[in-house]
């Protein structure tokens, strides 16, 4: 593979074998692959490989990988098909060491619980940076690009995060794909939905509310119009000469007015009500150095241990994420069976026996 972009495609096939498990060797010209028994069922290739220069490539063992061929197009359709994932990390200059116990007098409330910090120490957190692209469908479109950052360990959305990872000055550093990467990716998507509609609202608010004017603008129309057919309708009776059976028929389609208008109105409210489409498109897996914290919380003889996260990216601890629905919380409830709750799960734990 000797032009630029033989050797694009050489470096790409490279990686993505790399990345599946494939064992490899270079040699001039090109590389020898040992592939996954699992890799080479999927690409329908021998798991013993070579690519590269060569007159018999494609025979004997070999696989033709140039552009346009089976082998090319069927790894183009893996790729294209699963959302790119990268792993990396992020190293802080600094890592606070005290003044924990104020950052959780600020940050949350124990209802009816006492805490104190039993222990602190340094550890490494995954963070998923996940971009999404959205389309929100009405009466027209709106679509672009919305990012969060998510807590692998604890699935919680980090308000804010995205954009002081996007500052330029931050140094990442790749890392290859290790063990654990894919249940910490699960996981973390495991709580997306609920935080994308929180991460949505702010991203889509204009159009929301310019959908709600144009639906109050055509309903305010729509009332007045049939307001004022049912008068002209009601004054129409009052002509002399009409039979009794035109009076009866008038009446009978005035009285039906207030059901048409109904039906007109709801057919609006679809007109303008939104639905939106969300699509994951990219995603960075980030490894941080953190503080953990170890709270112990006690009420009478009821005893909770917690693990909070300080933060050194947002200068915060990481929110707690309610068991019973998976949205972040500040205002932490437990019930009798000592499940983190928020204010809403608390009425009724849905975990069970939690009333």
């Amino acid at each position: 593979m000797n032009s630029k972009s033989d050797q694009g495609l050489d470096q790409f096939l490279f990686r993505f074998l790399e990345n599946r498990g494939a064992l490899l060797e270079r040699y001039e010209g090109g590389f020898e692959a040992l592939l996954p028994e699992a890799l080479s069922d999927l690409l329908k290739v021998p798991e013993h490989i070579r690519i590269g220069d060569g007159a018999d490539s494609g025979l004997n063992g070999q696989a033709f990988a140039g552009y346009g061929s089976p082998f090319l197009d069927r790894i183009l359709e893996i790729v294209c098909g699963n959302i790119p994932l990268v792993s990396c990390r992020l190293e802080v200059d600094y890592l606070k060491s005290r003044g924990f116990d104020r950052l959780i007098g600020e940050q949350f409330r124990f209802y009816k619980f006492t805490g104190r910090i039993e222990a602190t120490g340094t550890t490494n957190v995954h963070y998923l940076l996940l971009q999404c692209h959205y389309v929100a469908q009405s009466d027209e479109q709106k679509e672009g690009l919305v990012r969060l950052v998510l807590n692998c360990e604890t699935g919680a959305y980090i308000p804010g995060m995205v954009e002081i990872l996007s500052d330029p000055k931050r140094d990442f550093q790749l890392l290859p794909k290790q063990l654990g990467d894919d249940l910490r990716w699960e996981n973390a998507l495991a709580h997306t939905k609920v935080h994308l509609e929180e991460a949505l609202r702010g991203e889509i608010y204009p159009f929301r509310e310019s959908m709600r004017r144009r639906f109050r603008r055509d309903a305010a129309n729509l009332e007045e119009y049939y307001h004022s057919l049912k008068r002209e309708m009601e004054k129409s009776l009052e002509k002399p000469g009409l039979s009794e059976d035109l009076i009866r028929d008038r009446k009978e389609k005035t009285a039906l007015l207030p059901e048409e208008l109904a039906r007109k109105r709801d057919d609006l409210f679809q007109k303008y009500s939104i639905a939106v489409r969300v699509v994951p498109s990219a995603a960075r897996l980030i490894r941080i150095p953190v503080v953990k914290i170890i709270y112990r919380l006690s009420a009478g003889k009821s005893q909770k241990t917690l693990s909070l996260i300080y933060n050194p990216v947002t200068h915060s601890l990481d929110p707690i994420v309610c068991q019973g629905c998976g949205k972040n919380i500040r205002d932490i409830y437990f019930c009798p069976h000592l499940h983190v709750l928020c204010s809403s799960c608390h009425k009724k734990c849905p975990l069970g026996n939690g009333e």
